[in-house]
C-alpha cells in the first residue's frame, strides 16, 4: 500500500473513470452524427457545432446506460428499463373486474431530486477493488483494518476536495463529518457540536427568560431538515422573506440582522441557514451574496446543499480576488467563506445508500462538550468511573462503525458528477467559433448552464402546449441574464413541481402521478416534498399579518380536517406533483418523452378518472385492478427469496457496447413512440367504454366522504376545503364526449382551499380586510375557548355523555343507573372533566367508584384550548345563562389525535414532554398483583412465572396451584365469552379442552380466561394446550415453553417443517401458491390429530368478532357466499369439536388485556405475511372507517352473524342457492320425473320416517307424525346441508381410502397434498 493513499490523497481519480465515455465519445461514427443533425434535439449550424451536439448526446447516453437496470425486466436487447402497468395491451378484451394481464412500458425515472439511482461503473469498481479487502475502521495493525480506514480517509479527502474545504496541512480550517441519514442526521450533528441546546436552557436559566437563546434566520425555500431541527433545539427561528422574483430577499436579511434584538450588540449566537436550490422549484440561492452579509453582520452562514450538490459547484472557501470589486464598491473585507455546508450525497448520480455529509469549520467544533451520540470510537479512556472523550473532532462525532462502502460510494459518486462536468465542458469549449453559427446555438459553456436551459425549454414548452398545467414558481421566469452570471443565480435547475388544473379544481398530485407511472411508466412524486411552509406559499394557503406571513383560514381549516376530523380526509393534504429531468441518468429522447406526457395527461388525463379509485385515509389513488396489489399479482420481488448457496455474478449488467450510438437511439426513441401510441389506443378506448362511467356516476356522498356528514347530509366544511375533482365530477363531460371539463381554463371560478392560478398570479396577501376578519374570527375562537373553561367550571355534579346521535347531561348516579338497567349501551362515551376527556361509560364508572374525583386529578388536566382546537365545539353566552347545547359533540377521535400530534409552535420547540411517575404510583400499580404471585427479588408477577417452569409438573402445593396463572382478565371480556358459552353450548361437564396457543395475544388472553373459569365455574374441565412451531426463523414460539408450564398445564410443542414441506406441496411437486393458507391448514391438522391422541373432545381457538366480520365480508366479496367462522362445530370425522369462546369479543380487549399484563406475546414475522396491502388489512380498514360514522357498528354485526355462525348455515345457504340455480339449467326428462314422483309420495303414521333430536347432546328418534314443528325445521335443514356438506368441509380420509375416491360435487376440493396430519383448504373456513 502506498503512502500517498493512506494519507488520504485521491488516487482514485485516477483508477476510476466513467467507463468508456472519451471511447465512446470518440467512436461515435458518422452515422451518429447524422442523427443528431436531423434530431429535433439539436440545432442545425456549423459541423463543429453539429459535432459537439453529437458529443454531447452520446455523452449523455452513455451515462443513462450505466444506471443499473435488470436485464429480465427489459424489453429488448438494449437493456432499456421497463415494468408491468395495470393496462391491458390495447388489442385486450378484458372485461373490467377481469384478471388483467398488464402490459410492458418504459421505466423512466424523473425522480433524481429525492433519490439517485445506482450506476453499474461504480458498484463495479466497488464489487471488485474495495469490497474484497473491506472491514471494521479503527485500527490500522490488520491489512484489511488499514485499508478500510483508508478508504474512509481517501473518500473524507475528496469530498474535500470537491466543496472547496481545507481539511490537510498547516491551513487546515474544517473538518468533514460523515453521519446520518442524509441531511437530516448532519443537521443534528451541526446542532450538538454547537451545543444549541445548552445555550438555551442557559438563557432560560437566566433573568432574561430566553431573550439570549440563539436566533437562527431560516431561508424562504428550507426544506424540513433544515427547519425543524433549528426549531427543536429551542432557537429562536426568524424567517427571510422572498424578492418578488422568488429569490431570498437580501435586503430584509440584512434589515433583520441590523434590529435590536438580533444585532452584534445583543449577546446572542446568531446563524443563518439557507437552501443552495430549492427542492420544489430548483431556484438557485446567490449563496455567496448571502454569506456575505451574514458575516458582515458577525453570524454564521450555513448552506443546505442537499438538492445542489448533483448540480452547483459547492465552494466553502471562495477565492477573495474574486470579490475584489465588489469589496472595493463597498469600502470594506467581504468574506463569502462558509461556516457549515451539508448534502444528500444519495442525491448525486450514482450516490444510493449514502450517509449525510457535513462540512463545518474547525473553530466551530468544541473539544470538550461531550457529544449527544457517545458510544465506541468517541472515547480516549474508560473506567468503571469514569471516561474521557477523544479531542479529535472527527472522531469525537462519528461514533460507532462508520458506514464504510456507503462512505466509500459518497466519495466516488462525487469524482463522478466532478468527471462528467469536465468532460462536458472539454466538449462545449472544443467548437471553433469561426462565425458560422449562431451564438445562441452553441451549446451551453457548462453542465449547469445546460441544466439551466432544460428548465426554460420545458416550461416554454408546456406553458405553450398545455396551458392548464400550471408550472409553480415559474411565474415570474429568469430575471438575470445567465450570460453575465456563470453560478446561474435567480435560474432553475431541472426540478419542476406542478398541478395540472380540471374544471373548477385541479386533478389530485397523486393521481397525476399514477397515471404518469401506469399510462407512461414514468417515476414521479406527489406532496410537498418536505417544505411545508414553501409550498403552502406557493399554494396561496398564506397571509400577511403585520408583516409577518402566517397560515390563512382556508390552511388552518384543512390542518383541523387533517388532524380531528373523525372522518378520514388524507386527500386534503395540500401537495403538487414533482419530477426531474437532469443531464445525469435520462436521455435526451426521454426528456422529450416526458415532456408529451406531461402534455398529454394535462389534455387527457381527466379521462382515465373513472377508472381509479381513491383511498381517503392513505390519500392514494390506484387502478381499479390494483387496489389491493399496487405492485401486481406476480410482479413484487421479495428479499426472502434470496438464497445465499444460489449462483450468483461479481458483475452488473451493462449495455452492449457493440451496438452503434444511433442504434441504440433508434431502439430507444420507438418503445417511447410506442409507450405514447398505447396512452392513446388506451384514451380512445376509455372514451368508448361507458361501463366505468356508469360506475362512477353510482357514486354518493358515503362514497365521496368530504360531502357525507353521517347523517345524510352533507358537511358543506370539509366539502368547501376540497381543491380536488372526484370521478363522479368528470362523468357527464366523459358522457357528452367533450374534449375537456367545462371552466377548466378560467381562473376566476377557481373551487377548494388551494389558490394556484394558471396566469402566475399569487393570492393578494396584503388584503388589509381579509387581514381584519381572520385576527377578529382568532380573538372569537379565544373567547369561546374561554367561555368553555367557564361552562366545565360551572356544570358541578353533571357530566356529558353521547351515544350515537342521542347526547345530554346527568348525574353520576342516574349514568351508572342508565348502563345497569341497559338504556345506555357500553358504545356510550361520558365526558370525564377532572381529566379533561372522553371515557368509555364502564371505565368512567370504575374511575369515578374508585375515588378518582375531579380534585385529586386537576393536577392531570390539559390546557383546554388544545382540546377546543380539536373539536368543532361552539359555545354562546346568553342573557340568561351559558348555552350548553354542543359541549357533548367533542369527538373521541379528535382527543386521541390531539393528543398524539400536539401542535408545537415557537412556544415549545426545544421543549419535551417527560412523563412523572411518581413512587405513589409505581406502588399502586404493584399493589394490584397478589404477593403470592411476587418473588422477592423481582419487579413483575410474569418474573415468577418463568422461574417456576423449573418446578415438576403435577408436584407444586395446593397453594400454587390455586393461584396458578392468576391474572384476572377484565369483566366485559368475562361476560362476552360467558355469553357465547351460554349461548353455543360450548363446554360441558367433563370436557377435555385443547388450546391452539399461537403466541399471538388473543390465545393468550383465551388462556387465562379458561384458567378463570376453571376456578369459578361449578362443571368440571380438563384443559391442555398445544403449540406448532413452523420451524422457521421468522416465527419462533420456543418462549412459551416455560411460560405455559409455569401454569402447571400439560404443553403439546410440536414441531413441524411445514416452510420446507410447502416448497415441494403444490401442483406437480411444486412451490405451494399460498404460503400462507397452506401453513393455517398443516397447523389445523396438526392440532386435530393433537387433539384425538389426548383424547380431548373439543379444540378451543382464539378467533374474535373482528375475524369473523372480516371473514364475513371477505366471503361475501370475493367468493359471493354469505359464510364466516363458526362457533360451535364438530368435523366431519365427527371426534373432535371446535369452539371459538371470543366470538362475540372485540379485538381491542384482548390488546389492552395483553398490555396491561405484560403477556408473552411472540412476534410473527411471516415472509408469506410481508405483502401489503392484505385483504383482511384492507376489510378492516374498511370496517373501521365504517365504524367512525357508525360507532355501534360491530354491536349490528355481531346479531346479524349469529345464524351464520350456526354449524349447518353453510351447508343450508348452499342448498338454497344450488336449489335457486338449478330452476335455471337444463333437467333431463327422466330426473325431473324422479323428483316430482318422490314430492307425490306420501307416508302413513305407521311407517313415517323418525327425526333424530340431538339438542344439549342427547340423541333420541322421533316419528315423524309425533315431531314438532321445531324438529321438523331441523330435520329439514340436516338433509338438506347433507348433500352440500362436502363444501364446508370435506370428509376425512379413511387409510384406506384413496384420496381421490371421493367425489365433490361443489368442485372445492383442495389440490394440495400436504401429507399425514392434513386437513382440507376449505376447512379453515369453518
Amino acid at each position: 500500500m502506498s503512502n500517498e493513499m493512506e494519507s488520504g490523497s485521491s488516487l482514485a481519480e485516477d483508477a476510476w473513470t466513467v467507463p468508456s465515455i472519451t471511447a465512446a465519445v470518440a467512436s461515435s461514427d458518422q452515422t451518429a452524427l447524422d442523427d443528431a443533425k436531423t434530431s429535433s434535439t439539436f440545432d442545425k449550424s456549423s459541423s463543429s457545432v453539429d459535432e459537439a451536439w453529437a458529443k454531447i448526446h452520446a455523452l449523455r447516453s452513455k451515462l443513462a446506460a450505466d444506471v443499473i437496470t435488470d436485464p429480465v425486466a427489459a424489453d429488448n436487447a438494449y437493456n432499456f428499463p421497463s415494468f408491468v402497468s395495470p393496462y391491458e395491451p390495447p388489442n385486450s378484451s378484458a372485461q373490467p373486474h377481469q384478471s388483467y394481464k398488464g402490459m410492458s412500458i418504459p421505466l423512466i425515472y424523473c425522480d433524481q431530486t429525492a433519490s439517485q439511482r445506482p450506476i453499474a461503473s461504480i458498484e463495479n469498481y466497488i464489487q471488485s477493488t474495495t469490497m474484497p479487502c473491506h472491514a471494521n475502521t479503527h485500527t490500522n495493525i490488520t491489512y484489511t483494518g488499514s485499508q478500510s480506514t483508508a478508504f474512509v480517509s481517501e473518500a473524507r479527502q475528496i469530498v474535500g476536495e470537491c466543496t472547496g474545504a481545507r481539511i490537510t496541512g498547516k491551513a487546515s480550517l474544517d473538518s468533514v463529518i460523515f453521519g446520518g441519514n442524509g441531511v437530516t442526521g448532519v443537521v443534528a450533528i451541526l446542532v450538538d457540536l454547537l451545543n444549541l441546546k445548552g445555550l438555551v436552557s442557559a438563557s432560560f436559566a437566566t433573568s432574561n427568560g430566553g431573550n439570549t437563546r440563539p436566533v437562527v434566520f431560516a431561508g424562504p425555500h428550507e426544506h424540513h431538515s433544515n427547519l425543524l431541527p433549528w426549531r427543536e433545539s429551542g432557537c429562536e427561528v426568524v424567517p427571510v422573506p422572498e424578492c418578488i422574483d422568488g429569490t431570498v430577499d437580501l435586503g430584509e436579511l440584512e434589515r433583520l440582522l441590523q434590529l435590536p434584538q438580533y444585532n452584534s450588540t445583543s449577546g446572542r449566537l446568531r446563524m443563518g441557514a439557507f437552501s443552495a436550490v430549492s427542492n420544489v422549484t430548483g431556484l438557485i440561492a446567490d449563496v455567496d451574496a448571502i454569506a456575505i452579509i451574514l458575516h458582515r453582520h458577525g453570524a454564521l452562514a450555513f448552506f443546505d446543499y442537499a438538492s445542489g450538490a448533483p448540480y452547483l459547484k459547492m465552494n466553502m472557501n471562495p477565492n477573495p480576488i474574486q470579490f475584489a470589486s465588489y469589496a472595493k464598491e463597498v469600502g470594506e473585507v467581504v468574506d463569502a467563506s462558509k461556516d457549515a455546508i451539508y448534502f444528500s450525497p444519495h442525491k448525486c448520480f450514482g450516490g444510493t445508500s449514502t450517509p449525510g455529509v457535513l462540512v463545518v469549520k474547525k473553530r466551530l467544533i468544541s473539544q470538550t462538550n461531550p457529544p449527544a451520540v457517545s458510544g465506541g470510537g468517541t472515547v480516549f479512556y474508560v473506567t468503571n468511573q469514569d471516561h474521557r472523550f477523544l479531542s479529535n473532532r472527527i472522531e469525537r462525532y462519528e461514533g460507532g462503525t462508520p458506514d464504510g462502502i456507503g462512505i466509500q460510494r459518497c466519495g466516488l459518486a462525487l469524482l463522478a458528477g466532478r468527471r462528467i462536468a469536465k468532460e462536458y465542458e472539454q466538449i462545449a469549449h472544443s467548437i471553433n467559433s469561426n462565425g458560422d453559427a449562431e451564438m445562441n446555438k452553441f451549446p451551453p459553456k457548462t453542465l449547469l448552464e445546460y441544466e439551466c436551459s432544460t428548465y426554460d425549454r420545458v416550461v416554454a414548452e408546456l406553458k405553450e402546449h398545455a396551458p392548464n398545467l400550471i408550472m409553480l414558481g415559474s411565474e415570474y421566469g429568469n430575471v438575470l441574464d445567465s450570460a453575465s452570471h456563470s453560478n446561474c443565480v435567480g435560474r432553475h435547475l431541472p426540478i419542476f413541481s406542478f398541478l395540472i388544473r380540471c374544471g373548477r379544481r385541479f386533478l389530485h398530485y397523486n393521481y397525476v402521478c399514477a397515471i404518469l407511472n401506469d399510462v407512461f411508466g414514468i417515476q414521479s412524486r406527489g406532496g410537498c416534498q418536505c417544505a411545508g411552509p414553501y409550498s403552502q406559499r406557493l399554494l396561496g394557503l398564506t397571509k400577511i399579518v403585520n408583516g409577518n406571513e402566517v397560515s390563512n383560514k382556508a390552511n388552518r381549516s384543512i390542518e383541523r380536517a387533517l388532524l380531528r376530523s373523525d372522518r378520514p380526509c388524507e386527500l386534503l393534504r395540500p401537495g403538487y406533483t414533482r419530477l426531474s429531468l437532469p443531464f445525469k441518468g435520462i436521455r435526451d429522447e426521454e426528456v422529450d418523452y416526458v415532456i408529451r406526457a406531461l402534455i398529454w395527461v394535462s389534455k387527457n388525463g381527466w379521462v382515465l378518472l373513472p377508472q381509479y379509485r381513491c383511498d381517503h385515509r392513505t390519500g392514494e389513488w390506484r387502478h381499479w385492478s390494483r387496489c389491493g396489489k399496487p405492485l401486481g399479482k406476480s410482479e413484487r420481488r421479495w428479499l426472502s427469496h434470496y438464497d445465499v448457496l444460489a449462483p450468483s455474478t461479481n458483475q452488473f449488467g451493462r449495455l452492449n457496447n457493440n451496438t452503434t450510438q444511433s442504434e441504440q437511439d433508434e431502439a430507444s426513441q420507438n418503445r417511447l413512440d410506442q409507450a405514447m401510441k398505447n396512452a392513446d389506443a388506451i384514451l380512445e378506448f376509455s372514451r368508448r367504454d361507458p361501463r366505468f362511467i356508469a360506475e362512477v356516476e353510482k357514486m354518493n356522498t358515503a362514497d365521496g366522504m368530504l360531502g357525507d356528514s353521517g347523517d345524510g347530509g352533507v358537511d358543506n366544511t370539509l366539502e368547501d376545503l376540497r381543491w380536488y375533482v372526484y370521478q363522479r365530477e368528470v362523468a357527464p363531460s366523459l358522457r357528452d364526449g367533450m374534449d375537456e371539463v367545462p371552466e377548466t381554463f378560467d381562473d376566476d371560478k377557481l373551487m377548494g382551499g388551494i389558490y394556484a392560478r394558471m396566469d402566475g398570479k399569487r393570492i393578494n396577501n396584503d388584503n388589509s380586510e381579509m387581514e381584519v376578519d381572520e385576527v377578529r374570527a382568532d380573538e372569537e375562537e379565544k373567547k369561546e375557548i374561554d367561555v368553555l373553561t367557564l361552562l366545565n367550571s360551572s356544570m358541578e355534579g353533571l357530566f356529558s355523555f353521547k351515544e350515537g346521535d342521542h347526547a345530554g347531561e346527568a348525574s353520576f348516579d342516574e349514568i351508572k343507573a342508565g348502563f345497569e338497567e341497559g338504556e345506555l349501551s357500553e358504545a356510550c362515551e361520558v365526558f370525564h372533566k377532572g381529566r379533561d376527556e372522553w371515557l368509555n361509560i364502564e371505565d368512567f364508572i370504575r374511575d369515578v367508584e374508585d375515588g378518582d374525583s375531579d380534585a385529586s386529578a386537576a393536577s392531570r388536566k390539559r390546557d383546554l384550548s388544545t382540546m377546543f382546537g380539536s373539536t368543532n365545539v361552539r359555545v354562546q353566552s346568553t342573557a340568561s345563562g351559558i348555552s350548553k347545547s354542543e359541549v357533548a359533540n367533542i369527538p373521541a377521535a379528535a382527543t386521541k389525535r390531539e393528543k398524539k400530534k400536539p401542535s408545537r409552535d415557537c412556544s415549545q420547540w426545544g421543549q419535551c414532554s417527560v412523563p412523572h411517575i411518581t413512587p405513589s404510583d409505581t406502588v399502586a400499580a404493584l399493589s394490584e398483583y397478589p404477593s403470592d404471585n411476587m418473588d422477592s427479588n423481582t419487579d413483575a408477577p410474569s418474573l415468577k412465572l418463568a422461574t417456576e417452569a423449573t418446578k415438576p409438573v403435577g408436584k407444586e402445593s395446593n397453594k400454587s396451584k390455586k393461584n396458578k396463572g392468576k391474572i384476572k382478565p377484565p369483566a366485559k371480556m368475562m361476560r362476552f365469552i360467558t355469553q357465547a358459552m351460554i349461548q353455543w353450548d360450548m363446554i360441558q361437564d367433563g370436557d377435555r379442552l385443547l388450546l391452539g396457543l399461537s403466541g399471538g395475544k388473543d390465545s393468550l388472553s383465551l388462556l387465562h380466561c379458561l384458567l378463570e373459569y376453571q376456578r369459578k365455574l361449578p362443571i368440571k374441565f380438563d384443559l391442555e394446550v398445544c403449540t406448532i412451531d413452523p420451524m422457521t426463523p421468522s416465527f419462533d414460539p420456543s418462549p412459551l415453553i416455560p411460560y405455559v408450564e409455569g401454569l402447571g398445564l400439560k404443553y403439546h410443542y410440536i414441531r413441524d417443517d411445514i416452510v420446507e414441506r410447502a416448497n415441494t406441496a403444490g401442483k406437480d411437486g411444486k412451490t405451494v401458491s399460498s404460503l400462507c393458507a397452506f401453513c393455517a391448514r398443516m397447523k389445523r391438522g396438526n392440532l386435530y390429530t393433537c387433539a384425538r391422541k389426548n383424547n380431548c373432545n373439543k379444540l378451543v381457538l382464539a378467533q374474535h368478532l373482528d375475524d369473523c366480520a372480516e371473514s364475513f365480508f371477505m366471503s361475501v366479496f370475493h367468493n359471493g357466499f354469505v359464510r364466516t367462522m363458526k362457533a360451535n362445530y364438530q368435523i366431519n370425522a365427527g371426534d373432535v369439536s371446535v369452539i371459538r369462546p371470543l366470538v362475540y369479543c372485540r379485538e381491542s380487549l384482548m390488546t389492552e388485556f395483553a398490555k396491561a399484563n405484560n403477556l408473552p406475546v411472540i412476534n410473527e414475522n411471516c415472509p408469506a405475511c410481508f405483502e401489503e396491502p392484505k385483504e383482511r388489512a384492507r376489510v378492516k380498514k374498511l370496517l373501521s372507517r365504517e365504524e367512525t360514522l357508525y360507532p355501534n357498528l360491530y354491536d349490528h354485526i355481531r346479531r346479524a352473524l349469529i345464524p351464520v355462525m350456526h354449524d349447518d348455515s353453510t351447508a343450508i345457504m348452499r342448498s338454497y342457492t344450488e336449489t335457486a340455480l338449478a330452476k335455471s339449467r337444463k333437467v333431463p326428462p327422466k330426473q325431473k320425473e324422479e323428483e316430482k314422483r318422490q314430492d307425490d309420495m306420501v307416508v302413513d303414521d305407521s311407517s313415517a320416517p323418525s327425526c333424530k333430536n340431538n339438542q344439549n347432546g342427547s340423541t333420541a328418534s322421533t316419528s315423524l307424525a309425533s315431531a314438532s314443528e321445531e324438529e321438523l325445521i331441523a330435520e329439514l335443514a340436516k338433509r338438506r346441508a347433507e348433500k352440500y356438506k362436502l363444501s364446508g368441509a370435506m370428509k376425512r380420509l379413511d387409510d384406506n381410502t384413496a384420496e381421490g375416491s371421493i367425489e365433490d360435487p361443489t368442485g372445492q376440493m383442495c389440490s394440495l397434498h400436504g401429507g399425514d396430519g392434513t386437513i382440507p383448504c376449505r376447512e379453515l373456513m369453518e
